[in-house]
């Protein structure tokens, strides 16, 4: 049996054992507050690598402080020296954990460790910013929820496309009625590059002596060491979550959003590894279909091709799209006419006519009064900000506030449900169903 196979059978079981758990609530507001309104938040950041040094300057932009740097590759450190100099560092995220002067940790590891380290830095009384997917697994992410209950600490899930003004305008449009009920909604993410597929390059000293390997394995199965799979880690299952976890769950987070939705239905997902061939197990194309019941989502991922640059969502109304990209919400009405004309052709004369006649005053037939009723007009919103900072400063306030942030615990469990979703139908080749109210996954029969 091949290393792929194994990969993707051992992923399923982290995946899907267990994926049981009774129901949990949101607790708001949050217990213990820390943090003075007037004081700045004080956060610790575990996993300082691409996005979590991003992060570490987005902090210090809106205000925050950043009292600590964890990670477990030295260049980390030394960037982070150059973003903050003097910056206390470690390997060791327990060490963060311990320290009394944070009110909040920042999560930007692997996937694999989201949850354990959000767990326990909950159970330490820190408030977590951690960034999608939320979870490894779908049990990780209903036992994260029921811890974060349980200890009445907050949980911002890192996809800033809820804190971005373009969200914020198509859920107005939407929840308005502006495009009439939604029936559809097709989303995608196209990327061609290496880069886009993961294949970031690998540091020249990258060496057991500078990467802390043995640590950075956690859960995962043991191999030797590996600095592609370290620096390049969404290319495996066994650390990350494929398309879906990475771009998925921005695309999910907005459809989410917008339409008040927690959970599909159910998803039957189709790919393969086409284009990026070689040392990988996760698909560089992945097309999933979801059911909500009252609309079906299309997401559409390929990462072989350039068409629609970086991410869309289109709302598909009765009355109207809206469709969202990571620039603008734009709002594109439909103005209906009902085209008789054609049909009527196959109408002897004096039946044409007669209908025609009946029709003359009806504002919606193109026989009638259509030409002279006013049109609505396409409109556009550009987006003010990326979204990054906006989703700190609405987490910082939280921290404060002790009332729950814009996407929080339960809301990232619905999102990353969804996309382990997707990546299970994709591997066992099977469309799978999800029961809201047991919180189980169940295959096909």
């Amino acid at each position: 049996m091949s290393n792929q196979s194994i990969n993707r059978r051992e992923f399923l079981g982290r995946t899907v054992a267990g994926a049981t758990v009774a129901g949990f609530g949101l607790a708001t507001p949050a217990a213990g507050a820390s943090v003075s309104p007037n004081d700045k938040v004080t956060v610790g950041i575990i996993g300082a690598g691409i996005r979590g040094l991003e992060l570490m300057q987005y902090i210090l932009n809106v205000g925050g402080n950043v009292a600590v740097v964890c990670d477990l590759y030295d260049g980390h450190f030394r960037r982070a020296q150059e973003i903050q100099a003097n910056t206390p560092t470690t390997r060791e995220y327990r060490e963060v954990l311990d320290r009394k002067d944070l009110d909040a940790v920042v999560i930007a590891t692997s996937d694999h460790w989201h949850a354990p380290v959000a767990m326990a830095a909950m159970r330490a009384g820190k408030d977590v910013y951690c960034e999608k997917p939320m979870t490894h697994t779908i049990p990780e992410a209903l036992e994260m929820a029921k811890v974060a209950k349980e200890t009445g600490r907050l949980v911002q899930v890192g996809s800033q496309s809820l804190s971005m003004t373009s969200t914020q305008k198509a859920k107005e449009l939407v929840q308005s009625g502006q495009i009439g009920n939604v029936y559809m909604v097709q989303a995608s993410i196209f990327r061609p590059s290496a880069v886009g597929a993961w294949r970031y390059p690998v540091p020249p000293d990258a060496s057991p002596q500078t990467v802390d390997w043995e640590r950075f394995q956690g859960n995962a199965p043991k191999r030797p060491f590996d600095a592609a799979r370290f620096f390049q880690f969404r290319n495996w299952w066994d650390y990350g979550t494929g398309i879906a976890g990475d771009e998925y769950v921005h695309l999910l987070s907005r459809v989410h959003y917008v339409l008040n939705v927690q959970y599909p239905a159910s998803a039957m997902a189709t790919g393969g590894i086409f284009k990026w061939t070689g040392d990988r197990d996760v698909p560089d194309i992945h097309n999933t279909v979801y059911d909500y019941g009252k609309f079906q989502a299309i997401v559409l991922a390929n990462l072989a091709s350039n068409w629609d640059p970086g991410e869309i969502v289109r709302f598909y109304g009765d009355q109207g799209t809206v469709e969202l990209t990571e620039w603008s919400a734009n709002l594109v009405p439909y103005n209906p006419m009902e085209d008789y004309l054609y049909p009527l052709e196959s109408w002897p004369a004096d039946l044409k006519q007669r209908f025609c006649d009946e029709h003359k005053n009806d504002p919606l037939a193109d026989v009638g009064t259509a030409k002279q009723q006013p049109k609505r007009k396409k409109e556009s919103y550009p987006q003010r900000a990326e979204g990054t900072e906006d989703h700190f400063r609405n987490f910082f306030a939280s921290v404060k506030s002790r009332q729950q942030p814009v996407e929080p615990v339960e809301f990232g469990c619905g999102t990353a449900v969804a996309c382990h979703m997707a990546n299970i139908s994709y591997l066992k080749k099977q469309r799978v169903f999800w029961d809201a109210a047991k919180l189980e996954l169940r295959m096909e029969a």
